[in-house]
């Protein structure tokens, strides 16, 4: 059940100082019986309409299909769940409608037409839009019945987006905006019926965005790209020549499109790493049908040990990405909610909220599409030289996973917000974390955790804060070293954004994991944080010991990397065993599913 007290005063990157109690976290079990019954209409959609469709859709032999099946889901009031019931929409929570991008992301290339129209095309609108342009357009957009797309993205301009060349330039009368440039990479840019562009107006340092409807003289597509994955997904360039649009088609305010764009680009981060999740399960579910069936040395290959290794470290993150996204999720709804108490208005809200967890956001987006480029890579391993096969279940996924790492922000452009964003909230007082890094680096104290069996999870959170304490050192000696020219040192924020994100991936995992065990005493759980504890421990010794050794000399080093190991160090666990247990669970139950995974 979700929680009803607005009680949450956790800020977006404290998990780096705080420990958080498991019942302020939200995880998959919580789910109340609407959100399921509504996760349940959506997947009885996508298994009656949409999967069937996946080899017609991919060919692109009917360019009229992905449309329709917009307008479906449209009539399902699929594509309103976080709009207003006054345009049409249903006003689900936050967590709600990242269950059901998480549903959707089975269906590959369906999941990045309708994540475009239902998130970068139709939340701007929701967020910056007068009345006049809401009453214009969101109706449509809710419905169906209007398709849209966002158009960003330049020849010249990807993650540097403000450096856009676009121009608007005002009428001598002032009734009416002239646009001009060139966009590329655009997703429904095929049947759109409305465009969310962004320009600058003459010369303006930022940019500013516009509505721009569809058949107005001067627009002009290249033919459809061929692309790598996603193949059944509309993507064009646009030309904008000429285009005349009212001035009152502005959306939001002169130069704050690049803003705009940016809080957009902040909610299309966490639920694509929720996104991810589908597609995950898919293919687990793919591997261990056919791991099961598939007979070498007169024995079904799920029986080895390298398959249920592969297996269960498929299995064990996903299940941590589901942590961390939903966890993510209820936090950025309660602070929501906070808000409102608060007296801003529900859209005030939802955006300040959002900007809050950018640092979550960004962590879900990375780790969703990496982990998503493991499973299926692990999926086509295991199904051999089948794998390699269109016509095996794995060709389709394993092309259409690659582009998640890339959209929404690459994902090394997303390692330098994380610890920008932690930078800057350092800097202005907003989190403590010079001070803590501060305290850390002066005690430098050798650590020994010691694990109890008898005591599982309290010695696992015990390591969970030796992590911090390595965090806030590697960070507090590069804030020191390179003060404000840290950011030119990209391979160092790169290491300190891996550390964190495996932090806040571990310890998300850890109370999921304890939640689900006080509940039903699951050993299964024991195994799954076991799993977590020594695949994240690794990353974070390696990324540290590789960031201290890129600048310091050899003397401080080796201090560092003294104090790096001692809070690195933990229980020896015998992976081999744990891995071995998780896979047969999970082979046991012949499916990783969405929901019943653990009663």
């Amino acid at each position: 059940m979700n929680k009803e007290n607005n009680s949450k005063s956790v800020i977006g990157g404290e998990f780096l100082l705080n420990e958080v109690d498991i019942s302020e976290v939200f995880i998959i079990e919580d789910f109340n019986e609407d959100q399921r019954m509504m996760a349940d209409s959506c997947n009885d959609f996508l298994e009656k309409e949409v999967i069937p469709l996946t080899e017609k859709i991919d060919s692109k032999e009917n360019p009229d299909l992905m449309p329709e099946l917009l307008t479906k889901a449209g009539e399902l009031g699929l594509l309103g769940l976080s709009i207003g019931e006054e345009y049409g929409g249903m006003n689900m929570s936050f967590n709600t409608s990242m269950l059901i991008a998480d549903i959707v992301g089975i269906t590959g290339s369906f999941s990045t037409a309708y994540g475009a129209h239902t998130g970068i095309a139709t939340l701007p609108l929701k967020y910056y839009g007068n009345d006049e342009q809401k009453d214009k357009y969101l109706n449509g957009l809710v419905s169906g019945e209007l398709k849209g797309a966002y158009c960003l993205t330049e020849p010249n301009s990807g993650s540097d987006a403000n450096s856009g060349r676009s121009r608007a330039t005002l009428s001598k009368d002032k009734s009416k905006y002239i646009i001009n440039g060139q966009k590329m990479w655009i997703s429904n840019g095929g049947f759109a019926d409305l465009f969310i562009v962004f320009a600058k107006i003459d010369n303006d340092k930022n940019l500013t965005a516009f509505i721009v409807e569809k058949g107005l003289e001067g627009i002009n597509m290249n033919p459809e790209e061929d692309k790598l994955g996603i193949k059944g997904s509309s993507t064009r360039q646009i030309f904008f020549n000429d285009v005349e649009i009212p001035s009152n088609n502005i959306l939001g305010n002169r130069e704050e499109g690049f803003k705009i764009a940016l809080n957009v680009l902040n909610i299309g981060r966490i639920k694509l790493g929720a996104g991810v999740l589908g597609g995950c399960r898919g293919v687990i579910d793919h591997s261990i049908n056919y791991s099961k069936e598939r007979i070498q040395f007169n024995l079904p290959i799920a029986s080895f040990g390298a398959i249920k290794y592969k297996l269960s470290n498929m299995i064990v993150k996903t299940f941590s990405c589901e942590s961390i996204c939903y966890r993510a999720g209820d936090d950025i709804e309660q602070k929501i909610k906070e808000f409102q108490v608060d007296g801003k208005n529900l859209n005030e809200s939802e955006l300040s909220a959002i900007e809050l967890f950018s640092v979550e956001c960004a962590i879900c987006k990375i780790y969703g599409s990496e982990i998503l480029d493991y499973v299926v890579d692990e999926g086509v391993q295991i199904y051999g030289g089948m794998g390699y096969s269109e016509e095996a279940p794995m060709a389709r996924p394993y092309r259409d996973a690659r582009i998640s790492r890339i959209y929404e922000g690459t994902n090394e452009i997303n390692r330098m917000l994380i610890v920008g964003t932690l930078l800057k909230k350092s800097i202005k007082n907003e989190i403590n974390l010079f001070k803590k890094a501060t305290k850390v680096i002066q005690d430098a104290k050798i650590k020994k955790i010691v694990y109890s069996s008898d005591n599982h999870f309290k010695s696992s959170y015990d390591l969970v804060n030796s992590l911090k304490d390595c965090f806030l050192h590697i960070f507090g000696k590069a804030a020191l070293h390179f003060n404000d020219k840290i950011k030119s040192e990209q391979e160092v924020m790169m290491n300190i954004a891996d550390v964190i994100i495996s932090i806040y991936v571990l310890e998300s995992t850890l109370k999921r994991c304890e939640k689900i065990y006080l509940n039903n005493k699951n050993k299964i759980m024991i195994e799954i944080s076991k799993a977590s504890i020594y695949a994240n421990i690794s990353i974070i010794r390696h990324h540290s010991i590789e960031s201290v050794i890129s600048y310091m000399d050899k003397n401080d080093a080796r201090k560092s990397i003294d104090f790096i190991n001692s809070c690195t160090e933990f229980e020896n666990f015998n992976i081999k065993e744990v891995n071995r247990n998780i896979a047969n669970y999970f082979l046991d139950k012949k499916s990783y599913s969405l929901f019943n995974n653990f009663k």
